[in-house]
């Protein structure tokens, strides 16, 4: 009846633990006689992307008698794997937050997922053995991959020889970012800033690379240089003939003013000169002049005047004031006769 208040399954999961918290001293606290031993003197540097997975891989082999393996962040636990011989290992997770996302392989190495920056850090895996411990170091590097690799183009014409560029390479995320031009494939400099003199009798077309790389991932954008310089050289072209068609008609405008008002000062004096003219042929031809033979002062004989006796008139007008000149005969003025 004694073995019938033994359930199995709580009693196995008790001592289960019970073994597992009088195990723990011995993974953290070495005894006296236990030795820490590392399988390289430098940790392995992983690198990987934020959002991707990672896996550290661990070997052993059976000869070594692992009794336990525990992997730790930063000098934190956050899985325990108990090892044994009649059953099969027990896999603890220690670190609640990696829960979902922590996992271990059936050849015990540790595998996380969906990285996050806090991730990144030393990661060990220590092998306990009943007279040692072994631990195997690895170095997580978590990086950002490229996106929107830019090249920003300036372009300078400091003389009718020389194309002046100034190329200027750049990302989204910069952090932790390598840049560097190519030509043909070879290095020029490795830096994201270039400038290069071109020019434009250079009928060669050359393409500049610019290159962004990190540890995760690389990028590579490329610059036609002759393309660029001729787009300047026509937008020049095209302002400087819009400058000359301005300048041009502007001068023609000027000219064609210049020319009326000229026109018109001139008609303005020729009018002028005209009317003072007529005037002046005019006043001749209303003059009168009468001779008249003077009389005895002594008698005064009143003789009437025959048609044929008429005064004699001298008159000076235009060959066009001939009918004018036939009336006044007819219809003469008064004037004045002097004796």
């Amino acid at each position: 009846m004694l073995t019938a208040v033994r359930a199995p399954a709580p009693v196995s999961t008790a001592d289960s633990m019970i073994w597992l918290f009088h195990s723990l001293p011995l993974v953290f606290c070495l005894g006296p006689g236990n030795t820490v031993s590392q399988t390289s003197s430098s940790p392995l540097i992983v690198n990987r992307a934020l959002g991707e997975s990672v896996t550290f891989p661990l070997k052993f082999s059976a000869e070594e008698n692992v009794t336990s393996i525990t992997w730790l962040h930063n000098g934190i636990s956050i899985t325990f794997i108990q090892l044994n011989e009649k059953q099969s290992p027990l896999k603890y997770v220690t670190d609640p937050q990696r829960k979902n996302r922590l996992t271990v392989t059936d050849s015990y190495s540790l595998q996380l997922s969906n990285l996050t920056m806090a991730d990144a850090g030393f990661y060990k895996a220590q092998k306990t053995t009943v007279s040692s411990s072994v631990l195997s170091t690895y170095d997580l590097r978590i990086f950002r991959r490229l996106r929107n690799l830019q090249v920003v183009t300036h372009i300078e014409r400091p003389s009718n020889v020389t194309c002046e560029i100034h190329l200027t390479c750049s990302v989204e995320n910069p952090n932790d970012v390598i840049f560097r031009w190519q030509i043909s494939g070879k290095t020029l400099l490795r830096e994201a800033n270039l400038t290069i003199s071109w020019d434009p009798k250079n009928d060669s077309e050359e393409t500049y690379t610019c290159i962004a790389e990190n540890p995760v991932s690389n990028s590579s954008f490329s610059v036609p240089v002759q393309s660029l310089c001729k787009d300047v050289i026509n937008e020049e072209s095209e302002h400087m003939d819009i400058k000359w068609i301005i300048i041009v008609f502007s001068l023609i405008c000027i000219v064609i003013i210049v020319i009326f008002v000229w026109l018109l000062v001139r008609k303005g004096r020729l009018t002028g000169f005209f009317h003072l003219s007529t005037r002046q042929t005019q006043s001749p031809g209303n003059t009168v002049y009468a001779q008249v033979t003077p009389a005895n002062r002594g008698t005064e004989i009143r003789t009437p005047l025959k048609n044929s006796d008429s005064p004699t008139i001298y008159s000076k007008v235009h060959q066009h004031k001939e009918e004018a000149h036939l009336l006044h005969v007819n219809h003469p003025s008064p004037c004045h006769i002097s004796c």
